[in-house]
C-alpha cells in the first residue's frame, strides 16, 4: 500500500527533472522581452501550477509544496487579471479612430448646414418672387385710379364740356392735377425701388455710361414742368465723360435729384449742374440759389430718400446742403479705368 501511496525518490526526481526540462526549453525558446509582451508569463504560471499539482499527487505532500501551490495560483490569478485589463485597453479606440470619427461627424454637420442654407435660399427666392408679384399688382392698382384722376382733372381744367362756373374751381382742379401727378410719381418710384431690392437675380449690371446722355435724358423728363414754370437747367459740357454704374438706377437718381431741385427753385429760376472729375471719380453737384424753403422742414423728401438708397446700392452716397438761401446736393460716381470697347450704344 505504501508503494501505491507514494513514489520512489528516483521517480520523483525524474518527474521534477522532466518538468524543469520542459520549462527550461520554453525559456530558451522565448526571450524575456517577448515573454513580457505576450501571454507566455500566463502560460508559465499555469505550467508551474500544474507541475506542482502533479508533484503533490504523485509524491508525498511536504510543507513547502502547499506554499508553492498557493504562490503559483496567486501568480496565475494576478497575471490573468492583468492580461484582461490589457485586453480591455487594447479594445479602447486609438487616436486615429477618434480623429476619423470627429472628421465624419464634422462632415455630417457640414452636410446638414449646407442643406439648411439651400432650404433658406429657396425660401428667400420664393418670398422675393411673391414680393415682386405683389409690388407689380400694387403698381397696377394704384396707377389706374391715379391716371383716371389726372385725366379727369385735365378735362375739367380745359373746360372741355363747359365752364366750371367759378375761378376757385380752376385752382382746385389744377391743385388736384399737380397732387395726383406727384403722388403717381412717388408711387412709381417707391414700387420700383422695392421691386429692385426684392429681386435677387438682377439683370442690370454695372457698366460704362455716358454722363452727358444721362443728364440730357433726366432734363428732358422734366421738360413739361420746366417750361410751365419757366425754369432753366444749366447743363455742363461733359463730352466724352464716362462713369461706372447701372443704367436704370443712375437715370432714376438724376431724375429724382433734378425733381427736388425743381421743387426748390422759384419761378423763372435756374438750376446749375457742375461736374468735377479726376482720374478715379466724378463729382456731380446740383445747386439752386435763392431756394424756396421746404414745405416740411426737418424731413427729407421721398425723392431724395429714394436717390440716397439707390446711390448706396451703387457704392456711393449723397451730401445735401441747405442753408435757407441756397440748396445743393453732391454725389460721386466712379470713372472707368479704361474705355469700354464693348459698351452698346
Amino acid at each position: 500500500m505504501a508503494r501505491i501511496g507514494s513514489a520512489h525518490p528516483r521517480e520523483r526526481s525524474a518527474s521534477a527533472q522532466a518538468s524543469f526540462t520542459v520549462m527550461g526549453t520554453w525559456l530558451n525558446q522565448t526571450s524575456l522581452k517577448e515573454a513580457f509582451a505576450s501571454d507566455r508569463w500566463l502560460q508559465l504560471a499555469a505550467g508551474l501550477h500544474l507541475t506542482a499539482i502533479a508533484a503533490a499527487v504523485i509524491g508525498p505532500s511536504s510543507p513547502p509544496l502547499p506554499i508553492f501551490l498557493t504562490l503559483t495560483g496567486l501568480a496565475l490569478v494576478v497575471l490573468a487579471l492583468t492580461r484582461s485589463q490589457d485586453a480591455a485597453k487594447d479594445v479602447s479606440p486609438s487616436p486615429c479612430d477618434l480623429r476619423a470619427f470627429d472628421l465624419e461627424r464634422q462632415s455630417q454637420r457640414l452636410v446638414e448646414v449646407a442643406d439648411a442654407a439651400s432650404r433658406a435660399r429657396r425660401e428667400s427666392e420664393m418670398r422675393n418672387q411673391l414680393w415682386v408679384e405683389l409690388t407689380a399688382r400694387m403698381s397696377h392698382e394704384l396707377r389706374t385710379p391715379l391716371n383716371a384722376v389726372i385725366g379727369f382733372s385735365d378735362l375739367m381744367g380745359a373746360e372741355l364740356f363747359g365752364p366750371l362756373g367759378h375761378d376757385r374751381y380752376r385752382d382746385y382742379t389744377r391743385h388736384i392735377r399737380e397732387c395726383s401727378r406727384s403722388l403717381l410719381k412717388s408711387t412709381e418710384d417707391t414700387l420700383a425701388l422695392t421691386s429692385s431690392l426684392a429681386k435677387s437675380d438682377a439683370t442690370d449690371h454695372a457698366r460704362t455710361l455716358r454722363l452727358d446722355d444721362l443728364l440730357r435724358d433726366a432734363a428732358e423728363f422734366h421738360a413739361s414742368e420746366v417750361n410751365v414754370r419757366g425754369l432753366t437747367f444749366d447743363l455742363p459740357q461733359t463730352s466724352g465723360l464716362d462713369i461706372i454704374g447701372e443704367a436704370r438706377p443712375v437715370r432714376q437718381i438724376l431724375i429724382n435729384l433734378m425733381a427736388e431741385a425743381a421743387e426748390r427753385t422759384r419761378r423763372a429760376g435756374k438750376i446749375a449742374i457742375t461736374i468735377a472729375d479726376d482720374t478715379d471719380t466724378v463729382s456731380l453737384t446740383i445747386r439752386v440759389d435763392k431756394a424756396q424753403p421746404r414745405a416740411d422742414e426737418g424731413q427729407a423728401p421721398l425723392t431724395l430718400c429714394i436717390a440716397r438708397v439707390l446711390l448706396e446700392q451703387q457704392g456711393s452716397g449723397l451730401i445735401e446742403t441747405d442753408d435757407h438761401d441756397s440748396w445743393q446736393v453732391t454725389t460721386i460716381f466712379d470713372r472707368p479705368a479704361q474705355p469700354d470697347f464693348f459698351t452698346i450704344a
